[in-house]
């Protein structure tokens, strides 16, 4: 999945979320306008660690990408991936 379309994807499910349940979003908005008025080095570091966290998860689906799509084009083709284990006599 691309970027731009995980962060679309995210400000729609908010946006929802926000529609569905204002008093929520409401209660959440204010936790996090508290928390940058009276805590603001505690939000930089949580906030930090939260892109921190994103990045990697992006960086873990872009790696993992290319080896499953390289996957399912060898099981279209009848081709079985080459890591594949079997156990001899024994039909998988």
């Amino acid at each position: 999945m691309d970027f731009t379309a995980m962060v679309n994807d995210l400000i729609g499910r908010i946006s929802d979320l926000a529609q569905a349940k204002p008093f929520i979003a409401l209660a959440v908005l204010l936790i996090v306008a508290y928390l940058i008025y009276r805590k603001p080095l505690f939000f930089l570091s949580v906030f930090i660690l939260v892109l921190i966290l994103v990045g990697v998860l992006y960086l873990i689906l872009s790696i993992s990408t290319p080896g499953s799509s390289q996957k399912e084009k060898l099981m279209q083709m009848g081709q079985e991936p080459e890591n594949r284990f079997r156990l001899p006599g024994m039909m998988l």
